[in-house]
């Protein structure tokens, strides 16, 4: 995987354990990502609401 990522203009250096892993693996990391990120935003939205009331 040679291709090149730009964030703001910069390379984005991608590390090589992740350009090593087999689709299998990248696809269960992203979705213990998304699980993760989904749970934080349901906390960010509790306290919110939390906050208001």
């Amino acid at each position: 995987m040679s291709e090149k990522y730009f964030e703001d203009d910069r390379p984005v250096v991608i590390p090589d354990y992740i350009k090593n892993m087999s689709k299998e693996e990248l696809d269960a990391e992203i979705a213990k990502m998304e699980e993760e990120a989904r749970k934080e935003r349901e906390r960010l939205r509790n306290n919110k609401k939390s906050a208001t009331a």
